[in-house]
């Protein structure tokens, strides 16, 4: 609802030069046929509304009065059509406007699902993400969106960081967390800003020196793997897809005396670590390379990529080959994450973005807004 009222009142003002001609034009008239009906109201309001007509003047003021009519009509086709196909500077007008909102900075799982808990709650947001791929849908239906880089200086302006409540930096990217952070705290010293940060040294800085909050999706992510380690008393275990929380857990068992294994596809990601760590460089839709990290015997398997599509095809492989190892699933599909929980699949799913959402709505956060 506060968006349609926001979006109304830009629509109003891109058209409110010519609704006040419009208006000041019968207004005029109505005074002009007030005198020359001899100050009768309700004869100069027919002149005015078209119910009668004087002969000269009455034709004059009909065909002009059509024309101002034809005109507003036009230029209102007009910007809908501009709207149409240039919705993103809508977006950024309603983005401008916002106060007291929150502003979600990176379209990421995580931002999407704070995004939908906040619309729920009928409150505000801004959303500031570059990558319009990710914000395609919402930029054709005029959400409030910045697709500009955080660090951008005209982001300060766009999403009126002035009168924000709340800013939430999910982007998974170092220098928009330190660059927008730093812009934002110089600009806004009361907002309460919550970073996701997968490095704990920068986040004890970011919370000391810029005074903001900060989390980690792949320490919670660790957390959970970790108790069920611990619950199922697993002896070894294959890791599929090096990335941060991959990283986090080849410290835990290194503490905890687990043997691993870590298959990644991409050489480029595990380049500063491959010399030292059991890594197999290959496809795991591959069944060779299951194989070949031992998928067949171990006791545990933790599939930690982002697409939906792979995780299923690996899933499904691993299954051929072992149907009783412990299994664990990073998604972010909530109707993919229920087919997997289900025979065959039998996988434990963990949801990062779900779980951060969650953990976010415990501290209260969301309650001052």
């Amino acid at each position: 609802m506060n968006k349609r009222i926001t979006k109304f009142k830009i629509v109003l003002k891109q058209n409110l030069v010519l609704f006040l001609i419009l208006s000041l034009w019968y207004i005029i008239n109505y005074i002009v046929f007030y005198i020359i009906t001899g100050y009768n109201p309700s004869k100069a309001l027919q002149y005015t509304f078209y119910l009668a007509e004087l002969p000269e003047y009455g034709f004059f003021y009909a065909t002009i009065s059509g024309f101002l009519i034809f005109s507003w009509i036009f230029t209102l086709i007009t910007i809908d059509l501009y709207r149409k196909y240039h919705p993103i500077q809508m977006c950024i007008k309603i983005s401008k406007s916002m106060k007291n909102h929150t502003i979600i900075i990176g379209y990421s799982h995580l931002g999407q699902r704070v995004r939908e808990y906040i619309d729920r709650l009928n409150k505000t947001y801004v959303i500031i993400e570059d990558d319009r791929i990710l914000t395609e849908d919402l930029i054709d239906e005029e959400e409030p969106i910045v697709p500009k880089k955080a660090y951008d200086p005209e982001i300060i302006e766009d999403a009126n960081v002035r009168d924000a409540k709340l800013v939430l930096i999910t982007k998974n990217d170092l220098e928009t967390l330190v660059v927008a952070t730093h812009n934002i705290r110089a600009e806004n010293k009361d907002c309460k800003i919550i970073c996701r940060c997968f490095d704990d040294a920068i986040a004890k800085i970011l919370e000391k020196q810029l005074k903001c909050e900060t989390i980690s999706t792949s320490r919670y992510a660790c957390q959970m793997i970790s108790s069920k380690i611990k619950e199922w008393g697993s002896k070894d275990a294959v890791l599929i897809g090096c990335n941060h929380i991959t990283r986090r857990l080849m410290r835990k068992f290194k503490a905890i005396k687990l043997p691993y294994k870590i298959i990644e596809k991409n050489r480029d990601v595990v380049e500063d670590i491959i010399d030292e760590e059991p890594i197999i460089i290959g496809d795991a839709k591959d069944s060779d390379i299951l194989k070949e990290a031992g998928v067949s015997t171990t006791n545990l398997i933790i599939t930690l990529m982002d697409e939906v599509e792979e995780v299923l095809l690996i899933t499904d492989e691993i299954r051929e080959i072992n149907k009783n190892s412990h299994l664990i699933c990073r998604i972010f599909h909530d109707e993919v994450a229920e087919v997997l929980e289900k025979p065959p699949f039998n996988a434990h799913i963990i949801s990062t973005s779900k779980n951060t959402l969650q953990k976010l709505i415990e501290t209260g956060i969301f309650d001052q807004l």
